[in-house]
């Protein structure tokens, strides 16, 4: 009988010894949990991403110090404060992927632009994940954002001068083409003639072009005679000369022939100087004489109208 108490005391003594042991390992469990909420909090605050940690009914828990930069939210206390109360402008869609991510979805998008209600646009690349409690369940959304506005409204800016550039380019490629056509224009004088004059330097480029007009207003008039008027043409070199030589010749093989005028004494001595060889095609001086030429070659004329006999007058 005497033991019966002792063996109680002894019984419970051990109870409260494991009692005290359970509590030890319950406090060091919730050090260790104390310690990974700071190091997770210290991680979020710290990361360079802009990280935002909201719970079920959309309240701040953690938000990164990148977070607070990007949306100005310097100054502020946002932990425990709505999402929706410190951005009251937030489009109904976004709201919508606050609702899907609550329910387990995983949403993300790029170059998602967010009117603001001063007028002005943020561009964001965003993710929005769900939390889950230890439990399993949803304990709120995680937020993984970047504010790119600058870099959407430095394209914009790009595309924009690209888009300008481009129509100053086609506007000057107009230009060109305008005064391509006036320094090489054919002008048709007469059934199945037409002239070429031309002003200026001829250079290669020129050349060119100057053949590429003759053949087209050939072709375009069904002329038989081309003139080729150079009076306003100050220095005919060696390869001006080709140039021309060439332009008669692709004039022939359209069954045109061609007259060179307008020939001046000093391109004549500096081409005689040179060497210049143009017994193969027809010249004469000046245009009047090249309008001459082509009428005879032609069969026609240019005749003077006789003037009409005067009326008798009536008295």
């Amino acid at each position: 009988m005497s033991d019966a108490p002792e063996t109680e005391i002894e019984r419970l003594r051990s109870r409260i010894a494991e009692l005290e042991q359970q509590m030890q390992r319950y406090a060091t469990i919730e050090e260790e949990l104390r310690a990974s909420e700071e190091r997770l909090r210290f991680f979020v605050e710290n990361t360079p991403a802009a990280v935002a940690m909201l719970d079920s009914d959309m309240r701040y828990i953690l938000a990164s110090q990148r977070w607070i930069r990007d949306y100005h939210l310097e100054g502020q206390e946002i932990i425990g404060r709505s999402h929706y109360e410190i951005f009251p402008d937030l489009p109904e869609r976004w709201k919508e992927v606050h609702r899907r991510a609550l329910a387990g979805a995983f949403e993300e998008a790029e170059e998602d632009p967010w009117p603001r209600d001063d007028g002005s646009t943020e561009w964001l690349n965003w993710k929005c994940y769900p939390w889950f409690k230890g439990d399993g369940s949803i304990g709120g959304i995680v937020f993984f954002t970047e504010v790119i506005t600058k870099r959407v409204l430095e394209r914009m800016e790009l595309e924009r001068s690209r888009e300008q550039l481009r129509a100053t380019v086609e506007e000057q490629e107009r230009l060109i083409e305008a005064i391509r056509e006036m320094s090489t224009p054919v002008v048709p004088i007469y059934d199945e003639i037409i002239v070429l004059p031309l002003v200026g330097s001829i250079d290669s480029r020129r050349s060119a072009q100057i053949m590429e007009a003759l053949l087209s207003g050939i072709q375009h008039y069904a002329a038989e005679i081309a003139i080729i008027d150079i009076t306003g043409v100050s220095v005919v070199d060696t390869s001006v000369a080709n140039h021309l030589i060439q332009t008669t010749r692709a004039a022939s093989l359209l069954g045109a022939h061609c007259v060179l005028v307008g020939i001046s004494a000093e391109v004549a001595q500096a081409m005689v100087h040179l060497g210049i060889d143009l017994s193969t095609v027809v010249t004469r001086s000046n245009l009047q004489a090249g309008i001459e030429y082509a009428l005879d070659r032609l069969g026609k004329q240019i005749t003077t109208r006789s003037p009409a006999p005067a009326l008798d007058t009536l008295v």
